[in-house]
Formats: C-alpha cells, sequence, structure tokens
C-alpha cells in the first residue's frame, strides 16, 4: 500500500498543476464564465461518462462485479456518516455547509484520481459510489440549495449523465455485448480527456473565488474540518474492518471519502441562487487542503 501512496502523492501534484492551469487561462481571460460553464458541461456531459462506459469493456468476472456492489454498500455508509453528521453535530450549520460536509467531489476528482493511481478497473468500483451519491445530490442537495421541492424529481437523477453511464456500462458489462474495437478506442481517447479537464475547470473556480472573505467565515473551518477530516476519519474506521480480499475496494472507497467538497456546490450556488462566491471559495480551498489529506488518510488505512 506504500507504493499506492506514493503514487497517490504523485497525481495530487499533478492535479494541482492542472488546476493552476485552469486558474490562469481564467485569470489572463482566455475562459471566461461561459465558457467555464461550458467546459463544466462538457466534464458533466461527454468526458466522464465516456470514463466511466469504459471502465466496463473489460472482461465479465463474477468477483469483480460482487466487489462493485460491495464499492456501493460502502458509499451508502459513507453517505449514511455524513447525513448524521449533519444532523447531529454540525446541525446548525448553513445548508450551504451541510451540503460540503454530505457531498464530495467523486466523480470530478475521486475517478480521475483512481483512474491514474489504481487503474482502470479501480474506476469501476468507483462509479458505483459516484451512482449512489449521485442520487442523493440531485434529490437532497439540490434542495439543500435551492429550498424548492419542486426541483427535485425522479426523471433528474436518472437521467444524469453519470447514472445513464453507470446503467449503460452495466447492461454492457453484464449482458456481455460486444463493442467495436473502433468505438471502445473512441471512447477510451474521451475518457482520457476527464482528468485534465475537470482539474482545469476546478481551477477556474479558484480565480473566481474570493478567498478573503471565505476565510473570514467561521463556518469555513467548520466545512473543512468536517469534509476533510471527520467525515473521512470516521469512515476509515468502518473500512479498516474489510478484509484482506477487499483491500483494493477499500482503497477506492477511502480516496471517494475523502475527496474535497464537489464541485456541484459551486454550479448548484450559481443555477439556483445561492452564494456562488462562496460556494466556489470552499470548493477551491477544500481541493487544495485535500491534496494533503487524501494521501494521509489512504496511508492510515
Amino acid at each position: 500500500m506504500s507504493d499506492v501512496v506514493v503514487l497517490l502523492i504523485q497525481q495530487v501534484v499533478v492535479m494541482f498543476l492542472l488546476m493552476i492551469v485552469g486558474f490562469i487561462i481564467y485569470k489572463i481571460g482566455m475562459i471566461d464564465q461561459k465558457g467555464v460553464s461550458q467546459l463544466t458541461s462538457v466534464v458533466l456531459y461527454v468526458a466522464t461518462p465516456a470514463t466511466i462506459i469504459n471502465s466496463f469493456f473489460a472482461e465479465y468476472d463474477v468477483q469483480i462485479l460482487f466487489k462493485g456492489i460491495w464499492c456501493a454498500g460502502l458509499g451508502i455508509v459513507m453517505l449514511v456518516i455524513n447525513l448524521l453528521l449533519t444532523f447531529t453535530i454540525f446541525r446548525k450549520m448553513s445548508d450551504l455547509g451541510k451540503f460540503g460536509i454530505i457531498v464530495s467531489n467523486v466523480g470530478f476528482l475521486g475517478i480521475p484520481l483512481v483512474q491514474m493511481v489504481l487503474g482502470q478497473q479501480a474506476v469501476f468500483y468507483m462509479t458505483m459510489i459516484v451512482a449512489v451519491q449521485t442520487i442523493v445530490t440531485f434529490t437532497y442537495g439540490i434542495y439543500l440549495i435551492s429550498h424548492d421541492r419542486s426541483l427535485i424529481s425522479l426523471k433528474k437523477v436518472v437521467t444524469n449523465p453519470p447514472i445513464v453511464a453507470v446503467v449503460l456500462g452495466l447492461l454492457i458489462y453484464c449482458l456481455r455485448i460486444p463493442v467495436p474495437a473502433v468505438a471502445q478506442r473512441t471512447v477510451s481517447m474521451i475518457g482520457a480527456c476527464n482528468a485534465p479537464l475537470a482539474m482545469m475547470m476546478i481551477g477556474t473556480y479558484l480565480g473566481d473565488a474570493d478567498f478573503r472573505k471565505v476565510i473570514a467565515e467561521k463556518e469555513t473551518y467548520v466545512i473543512l474540518f468536517g469534509r476533510l477530516l471527520l467525515a473521512p476519519a470516521l469512515a476509515l474506521l468502518v473500512f479498516r474492518m474489510m478484509p484482506e480480499a477487499l483491500q483494493d475496494v477499500s482503497a477506492v472507497a477511502m480516496i471517494a471519502a475523502s475527496t474535497p467538497v464537489a464541485g456541484a456546490l459551486a454550479m448548484f450556488s450559481q443555477k439556483y441562487g445561492g452564494n456562488y462566491a462562496y460556494g466556489a471559495g470552499i470548493v477551491s480551498i477544500s481541493t487544495l487542503l485535500s491534496l494533503i489529506t487524501m494521501p494521509l488518510f489512504l496511508a492510515l488505512l
């Protein structure tokens, strides 16, 4: 596992540099707010789904499918932990703060990270966690930011790109549907764009954040403590009880549990009239700090 931790540290440095690229191109005006929105759409609707589907092109193995189910279960455990924290210790926080603790960046950061550190098979496991979290994000998560129950619908959940990609991938994998090699290579090449595009997208949030105001807010430190330290620490206690045969699953789940505040906080705040500047700042700061805490928790595992 020590080799994996070293590789993780190397990759988070790479991801940090990609974020800096995004920060620079935003600051010099190469990309504006409209461009950031379009870049987000490319990542959400094209690159991330391609990465997910590509992970299902492997040869069918019932053991891998079994581990995927385990990952979905661990994803539920993580969400239960996060929800319990917001209903108990952090119950007096703002709804934006609760969102920051409940929803982590398993899609935009978790998937690229496990892809680079643990390989394509690990993406398969991570997609199970993404599917679980997506359901909460596009129901309770939207409500926390918008306070409008009418915006929540089953259609939005089932038509969400990661969910569609997981369902399509599972059909291909379980039914052993043959996919032409040309199509596989195309999907693989598109998926390869996911990590750099996602990191540069998060980097643009850095350029849009007012760090002085974010740092001045006391709640900022509560959110960072809950999201980056307390939630993953509690998850760690559960994952350390996993059998040796599921060590790879535990590693994926630990990376997922220690990911920072989801980029959806900034996107939903912008879309539903929330505090976008503060949301972008929280996403940015938590992402920078997670480059330290994620390797730490994986090492502890």
